[in-house]
């Protein structure tokens, strides 16, 4: 029998099957869409061909209270707590960057969420705001991170709206700028408005489906933070954690994602 956990984010479920020692076997990822209940029974459905799954599901997320399996909610927020600290065993101040917000998480050296923040205001510097931009630009994110390393120097991003954003990156193109230059500037943009969520008082650990299909933003976070760091699939870490968090048993593994999981396919964050 194998455990799942689901994490249903406003953009994208992601699903996280582990065995009876909490060794992460497989992820799965779909759209959200307008339906969490049919995003969830995707997930599982997919796990289901192949592994015989326990239930309940734990879940967190938006839609965590939506779906129609039994199932055991969590907090987002202390699901992605706990999988971090099982990771990284120490206090750390977390930066996750979602489709629909950004979150700012503080956790002690117990694994306790110690105070958290989260951009509730506007989609700039979330998922949908980077979506938004290299859909009017017609950029895929491999696009947008090959051709962020032919930048020569940043174009800064002042607008926090994305409607203005759109317009003002229109208005520099026409006057000569660069793609590669503007492209710098607007994972900045991103990063900016991540940290000014709160003050990042000791490592910093990167997580979300953004700065798993943008690595070039990692990169960027580590010139400001050197100590700071992006595991592995982290966009998943929020439904592991929610396993974790109804589990009386350890992993033997310092890091629950290596050895690395069984992928299918690529995972289509953002």
């Amino acid at each position: 029998m194998y455990r799942l956990g689901v994490d249903l984010g406003s953009s994208y479920t992601k699903g996280v099957l582990v065995d009876e020692n909490n060794r992460i076997i497989a992820l799965h990822c779909v759209k959200s869409g307008y339906n969490f209940n049919n995003a969830s029974m995707k997930i599982i459905s997919y796990f289901a061909e192949k592994y015989k799954i326990e239930y309940p599901v734990y879940t967190c997320g938006y839609g965590r209270e939506q779906i129609k399996t039994p199932f055991i909610s969590n907090s987002e927020l202390i699901a992605l707590s706990k999988a971090v600290y099982e990771i990284y065993k120490c206090s750390c101040s977390i930066i996750d960057i979602g489709g629909q917000d950004t979150k700012f998480i503080s956790v002690n050296s117990l694994g306790q969420v110690d105070k958290f923040k989260m951009n509730r205001k506007c989609a700039a510097g979330t998922g949908s705001f980077l979506e938004e931009i290299a859909f009017r630009l017609d950029v895929t994110p491999a696009e947008f991170t090959n051709l962020a390393k032919e930048a020569t120097q940043e174009v800064k991003i002042n607008s926090f709206c994305t409607v203005f954003a759109i317009s003002e990156i229109i208005g520099m193109i026409k006057n000569g700028a660069t793609l590669p230059n503007i492209i710098i500037g607007i994972y900045n943009s991103i990063i900016l408005r991540s940290i000014e969520l709160s003050l990042v008082e000791d490592r910093l650990v990167i997580t979300g489906g953004l700065p798993a299909m943008h690595p070039t933003i990692v990169t960027l976070f580590k010139k400001r933070y050197p100590y700071s760091d992006s595991p592995e699939y982290s966009q998943f870490l929020a439904a592991y954690g929610c396993i974790l968090l109804n589990s009386v048993k350890k992993i033997d593994s310092p890091h629950p994602l290596n050895p690395s999981p069984k992928r299918e396919e690529e995972f289509p964050l953002l």
